[in-house]
């Protein structure tokens, strides 16, 4: 047992011995509120609400919490990462290239996640990452799709991801160990036969799927689709004789080699194809739409926390169940032209929709072009009409979008170390630090101990958890929402364009 564990179990103690000695009429009820916490790690444990015991276990914070089986961490970039305690495990399992053995590993973090599209895209937009290739991940910039595995990366582009994140791929023995446990299970969550309850694979679905969506089958560790969804790149470079030569304790693959290893399974594989020891491998310039990545950090606490956050709401903010999007509508938005006059000046009627329950939409944004009036009536009023006249020879575009309004108030609410400001703002405190460096994109504020962007806001940096959305509330309020609350609306656009037709109506596509 470390020093810092001692003296937190002493603390421990000396406040339970404390609060015996308080009269039960007098005594304090704790209340904790609780999440994944980007700042330090954390663990399980069994807190007291105000209006009694609760039947479970949440996460609490606690500083400097130790390498245990179950101990969790939420990275800058929204990925939880979970603890991989060193020791020996059994690896392999069968054939020419995967013979069973016995590695020892040292401690570890690694993500509990596929990296998803969304983390994926904060890397680009500091320049550390390029995007994926569009064909592979046509849902890249998809708002529905934010947490779904990135793919269509190559090795380098994967490992420059991890990089990012102040981490690496992980070796073949790291990615096994976290999949199967220390006793070498067959697949992820023991040795029980795949089930469409546990992984997303044999086409069931056809395509990728949220990376939290499958909880029934996580590791020993907490892992989650370890199996399914995406094959995954690995660390190494692929050898089929590397285990009959390699080193017992924390291997790292060949030196060199053509081919780089590949692990995990997608979600068009098959029974077979889903064990937890098989062994795949690549080109590195390779990519494919059932191809993607997860990172192991050595050392969360190097970096600083961020001086702000997104505040958290929604039913069940560890996002370890999909609510009910019952708490909120988003409009249809439309868009329609209808031509009038004939000859080279007509005049274009735009007539604008939203059907926004009370015909009323504060959150709607209309854009008119050159040539065409500001829509009418004013005010949030719908329907609307811009007339157009005078309009240039290219044309002109105009569209209507708008936000969802939850109609239900979202409590927000902040880690420990964070305190709410303004609602929806969570702003460090600076009780707690970890290393001075920042990720990419953002810089140390030396006063606060933190890591701050440009702007020093959060919405600049949305590091939401894996699986989590971050949401647009309306009126340029922001919080991470469960994927279940989280919604969008589509925009509707038309192109006005000049005509020598005497009539004619031109819908939104």
């Amino acid at each position: 047992m470390n020093h810092k564990h001692f003296a937190f179990c002493i603390s421990v103690m000396l406040m339970l011995l404390l609060a015996a000695c308080v009269p039960s009429s007098t005594a304090p009820t704790a209340v904790v509120i609780v999440m994944t916490v980007p700042a330090t790690p954390v663990v399980t444990a069994i807190v007291n609400s105000v209006s009694g015991s609760t039947s479970g276990t949440v996460p609490v914070n606690l500083a400097g919490s130790p390498m245990q089986v179950g101990s969790k961490y939420l990275n800058f970039d929204g990925a939880s990462l979970v603890a991989v305690p060193g020791g020996p495990f059994t690896m392999g399992y069968v054939g020419s290239d995967n013979p069973v053995h016995t590695v020892t590993l040292s401690n570890f973090w690694i993500y509990s996640t596929k990296v998803t599209n969304r983390e994926y895209q904060q890397c680009v937009a500091v320049g550390k990452c390029t995007p994926p290739d569009s064909q592979d991940d046509q849902g890249y910039t998809d708002f529905d799709s934010q947490s779904d595995p990135i793919v269509g990366v190559t090795w380098a582009q994967s490992e420059a991801y991890c990089e990012y994140a102040n981490g690496q791929l992980p070796t073949e023995a790291q990615w096994e160990k976290a999949a199967r446990g220390p006793n070498g299970n067959i697949y992820p969550w023991g040795n029980s036969s795949p089930s469409v309850d546990l992984l997303n694979y044999n086409n069931n679905i056809r395509q990728t799927t949220n990376v939290i969506n499958y909880p029934l089958g996580k590791s020993y560790y907490g892992a989650l689709d370890m199996e399914g969804n995406t094959y995954e790149w690995v660390h190494d470079w692929y050898d089929p004789f590397y285990y009959r030569s390699g080193p017992a304790q924390d291997p790292l693959g060949p030196a060199t080699g053509s081919w780089r290893s590949v692990r995990s399974a997608g979600y068009k594989s098959n029974n077979d194809q889903v064990k937890a020891s098989t062994r795949d491998y690549r080109f590195p310039a390779y990519h494919a739409r059932d191809l993607g990545f997860r990172c192991v950090v050595k050392a969360p606490t190097f970096l600083a926390p961020m001086c702000s956050l997104t505040a958290l709401a929604g039913p069940n903010v560890t996002g370890n169940s999909v609510p009910s999007a019952a708490g909120r509508t988003c409009p249809l938005v439309g868009v329609s032209v209808t031509y009038s006059g004939c000859g080279t000046s007509p005049i274009a009627s735009v007539n604008f929709t939203d059907n926004e329950p009370g015909g009323s939409d504060p959150n709607a944004s209309i854009v008119v072009g050159t040539g065409c009036s500001q829509p009418s009536p004013l005010g949030p009023t719908f329907p609307k009409v811009s007339t157009c006249t005078n309009i240039p020879g290219s044309g002109v575009d105009v569209s209507i979008t708008s936000q969802c309004t939850y109609y239900d108030l979202l409590q927000a609410i902040c880690p420990p170390h964070y305190n709410l400001a303004g609602n929806h703002q969570c702003v460090w405190d600076g009780s707690d630090t970890a290393g001075q460096s920042c990720p990419a994109g953002t810089q140390y504020d030396a006063a606060h101990s933190c890591c701050t962007t440009t702007a020093t806001t959060a919405t600049n940096f949305p590091a939401c958890p894996a699986g989590m959305f971050f949401q647009n509330m309306g009126g340029n309020v922001y919080e991470c929402l469960p994927s279940g609350l989280a919604g969008t609306v589509t925009p509707a656009s038309v192109h006005v364009q000049p005509s020598n037709l005497c009539s004619g109506i031109v819908n939104n596509p």
